[in-house]
């Protein structure tokens, strides 16, 4: 096995006043001091962007079909690549820190950068040693852009309430670390200290895409998850398979907007929208636990850094739906 750049389809009066006053001027004063998303790129040459983070490229592993990642909430020893129960590899943690660009609980409202622009999102409320088994969801490859120069992901996913992790199944426009270009592409990520991706598979306008993380099994108090992303219409499938230990699933995303380097709106897809739906999320493993309500909520996002287009972006969730519009 190499590093990159290194190698189940089924589916939320005075003294008010003067605190959103302050809270606002300091908000205001943080965006303008904080280096933009260019400046970054420019402070780490060499480093990379995949979905919500730029990182160094020594700490992007693709994983071969049938191989699995063993992760903790401690993740200062690395971690290993098993395949047939054997270890095949292990990686060190990276050794710098990567530059988060994705979400992590608080943000500014009103997208002007690069980062995570939009999305749905609920902080389910699940008592100790249960988690997010099942996440589910349905979106269509959306039209190309009219203009090129862009990197877009479009996903579901989930992540411990840190934050500091994610398991995703990711559409792509655009380059990124594990490859593509001006064409559409999907993956299953495991983002976080170091970033584990599967092959990365060719997808087409109309195309629909059902991304799915389910957990499979549960053995020592290790959780075996599989990260799909699967295009219905056309068969083709690429997963990731994670066993996490110490580590509670809990918040989950039913439809997220990200891009990189717009200098425009015609960069985002023709289409002015994405629909995800048929959203389903269960917890409470072997039982699967389906929730008959839903609580998710749309929000904007830090949409990281400054100087980006806004492009008239909006959510609007009911149910298990969303509609992300650029």
């Amino acid at each position: 096995m190499k590093n990159l750049i290194s190698t189940r389809p089924v589916y939320n009066r005075a003294l008010i006043g003067i605190a959103t006053l302050l809270f606002s001027a300091t908000a205001m004063l943080s965006a303008q001091s904080a280096p933009s998303y260019s400046q970054l790129v420019a402070e780490h040459p060499g480093w990379v962007q995949v979905p919500g983070e730029l990182i160094r490229p020594d700490c992007i592993h693709q994983i071969p079909a049938g191989a699995s990642v063993d992760i903790s909430d401690d993740s200062k020893s690395g971690e290993d690549v098993t395949m047939n129960g054997q270890v095949i590899a292990h990686y060190e943690a990276c050794s710098e820190e990567p530059i988060v660009t994705r979400q992590r609980g608080a943000f500014t409202p009103g997208p002007t950068g690069n980062g995570w622009v939009e999305d749905s999102n609920w902080h389910v409320s699940l008592k100790k040693g249960d988690n997010i088994e099942w996440i589910q969801g349905e979106w269509a490859v959306p039209s190309a852009p009219k203009s090129t120069g862009a990197t877009i992901f479009l996903f579901n996913g989930v992540e411990p309430k840190s934050g500091k992790w994610i398991m995703q199944p990711v559409l792509q426009y655009g380059p990124s670390a594990a490859g593509g270009g001006n064409y559409w592409t999907m993956a299953s990520w495991l983002v976080g200290s170091s970033v584990y991706v599967s092959s990365l598979t060719t997808v087409h306008a109309g195309d629909v895409l059902v991304g799915t993380t389910d957990e499979t099994s549960v053995a020592s108090g290790k959780l075996t998850y599989l990260i799909d992303a699967y295009d219905s219409t056309s068969g083709a499938d690429s997963n990731l398979t994670i066993h996490s230990k110490g580590i509670q699933w809990s918040w989950a995303f039913e439809g997220v907007l990200e891009a990189y380097n717009m200098t425009k709106c015609a960069e985002f897809p023709a289409s002015g929208k994405t629909r995800f739906y048929d959203t389903t999320v269960a917890h409470g493993y072997p039982a699967f636990d389906y929730y008959g309500s839903l609580n998710f909520s749309g929000e904007f996002d830090n949409y990281f850094g400054a100087g980006g287009p806004s492009c008239g972006f909006s959510t609007s969730v009911s149910g298990g739906s969303v509609t992300l519009k650029y």
